[in-house]
Formats: C-alpha cells, structure tokens, sequence
C-alpha cells in the first residue's frame, strides 16, 4: 500500500425526488461532508465534528469507515489502518442524502488508502451494495443534476446517470424541521400498485421538469413538481408539512417562489425561487410553527463540482 500522506476528500448533500422525479432525479447541494484522510500502519480512530457528532460512531462500525474496508475486500485488499477527522454539514434522516454522502465518501477513503480509481460505473455498483438511493448518490458523486436509473450490467447492478448543468439563477431554501423522517419507514407507507393514471401523472411531470430546465422555462417549475406516487402519502406523517406543501399551489402569492417539494424522503422542505429567498423561508418557517413544529432554514445552491479528493501527499 503507498503512502497517502494527509488527503481531504469533500462530498455534498443532496435533495431527490423532485416532486414527481420519484427515484429518479437528484441534485447536489452545497453542504458537505468533508473527511480529512491520513493513512496509519495500523488501527483505526475516527475524530467527529458538526451534525450528528454525539450520536455517530466512532469505531469500525462507522458507515464511512466500513464501507471502505468493504470495497477494499471485494477488491482482494484489505485497510489496516486510517485516522479520520469528519466534519459535516448535513442534517442526519431529513432527506438530504447523509447516507449516500458517507458511502461515496468511504469509497473515496479506499481509493485515497490504495491509490485504486475507480471507474464512475464501479462507484456506483458498490455504493448500491449500502443502499437503493441512486438519485443521492449520483449527485453527490457528480454534482449537478443527476438523472439516473439503475440497470443491471453483466450480472451486476450499477447507475446509468446523467449529469445535467443547474440554472445558476434558481436557488434552493431548506426548511429543516426538528424531527427525523427515517427513510426505510417512509418507503414503507407507500403503496405497492399504482394506478395507469398516476403512473401517467408522474412520467408527464418528471418529463416536464427536465424540458423546462433545458428550455428555460421557469414559469412551469410547480405543475412539474407535482407528484401523486409518494408524497401525499408521506407528508401526513410530518406535522405541518402539508401546509408548507401548499405552497406549490400559491407561487403568485410569493414573489420569486418556483415550487414546492418534499426532500427525498421528509422531513426537510425545499422550495425553488430566484429571489425573495429570506421572505420564502420565513413562509416556510411560519406554517410549520403554526402546526407546533420547530425548524431551521438554509439557504444554499446547486453544487455543480460533486465529489473534490484534495491530497497532499509528501513529495
């Protein structure tokens, strides 16, 4: 194994879904988890900052740190030992892609450890060995938009995706409720059959929501955000989230508001706009204190760089 010296590898945060982009489409965010990688002869340490700092573990069953040990298995190596310094951002089980953004990140530890690159389909056919959510992973592997859907190649799964260019015009406002939204549970609630009608419903919108990107036609954003496959089926599991939803039905009433959706699966709250962004999250903020909920709002854009590896190996 070589020596990797000190390497700072930075991924971002996530929103999928879309509305009616169900399993579909994501798109990276600029909140990041930033691991700072330094190769030890033996041991592991794993030193924690920012969110989810006092609940996370330390050991080798921390996500990061098992998956990278994982992969190097697969791959007929082992990890004998790393320090970890993880600082991040991003909100733990409020649909903002914390998960996908460790397992790219230990994927990005073992490629640091072994000097290995992988290729992006390789990524992508390991990462889904941890989970399912292929619109997280891709936008924070990529940046951007990410459309994606899993195929199987030579027996093994992986993610066809494609990165699409964000308007640099159109930020995103979070609106990050104090309760947790576990994903595996809100997969749970769905149902298993759909209608022919709603199935139209969704592939008419999420068709939608890619042409008025590229043809630049805003004024469409909240039809295309309209979903009947998951969110109206998750959103009464949140207090007050179906009021802040109902903003996607009153864009005229609040000047420089695209739409509304729910963050891949809840709790967190997004909304499209081009101006206005403090007035919009205060809306947001508003509707969910009136159903006795307590939150925090963010303002960010579109990450359009994805996964940054930062090494300073000695020369």
């Amino acid at each position: 194994m070589e020596t990797a010296g000190i390497t700072e590898i930075i991924i971002p945060a996530s929103t999928s879904n879309l509305g009616a982009s169900f399993d579909a489409c994501g798109v990276a965010l600029s909140l990041y988890l930033k691991v700072t990688v330094e190769e030890q002869p033996s041991g592991f340490q794993i030193a924690l900052a920012g969110e989810g700092a006092d609940r996370l573990p330390r050991d080798e069953s921390n996500l990061i740190l098992r998956v990278a040990r994982s992969v190097a298995e697969l791959r007929g190596g082992t990890i004998k030992g790393v320090s970890l310094l993880v600082d991040n951002q991003i909100p733990l089980a409020r649909g903002l892609g914390s998960s996908s953004a460790a397992i790219i990140a230990g994927i990005s530890v073992y490629e640091t450890l072994t000097d290995d690159r992988l290729t992006e389909e390789e990524v992508f056919a390991y990462a889904l060995r941890f989970e399912e959510h292929g619109d997280n992973l891709a936008p924070s592997l990529l940046g951007g938009m990410a459309v994606v859907c899993v195929v199987n190649r030579e027996g093994e799964r992986s993610l066809a995706a494609i990165k699409r260019a964000w308007p640099e015009e159109v930020k995103i406002v979070l609106c990050i409720p104090e309760f947790e939204m576990d994903t595996g549970r809100m997969r749970g609630v769905l149902p298993r059959e759909v209608t022919l009608t709603d199935a139209v419903f969704n592939i008419q919108r999420s068709a939608l929501l890619q042409a008025l990107i590229a043809e630049r036609r805003f004024e469409l954003f909240s039809e295309a955000l309209h979903d009947r496959l998951h969110q109206p089926h998750r959103i009464p599991h949140g207090p007050g989230l179906g009021e802040v939803l109902k903003m996607n039905e009153e864009t005229r009433a609040h000047p420089g508001l695209l739409g509304v959706a729910m963050s891949g699966a809840g709790s967190t709250m997004i909304a499209f706009a081009t101006d206005n962004f403090s007035a919009i999250a205060g809306e947001m903020s508003y509707r969910l204190a009136a159903a006795g909920m307590r939150s925090r709002t963010l303002e960010v854009e579109v990450d359009n760089s994805g996964r940054v590896i930062r090494s300073n190996t000695p020369a």
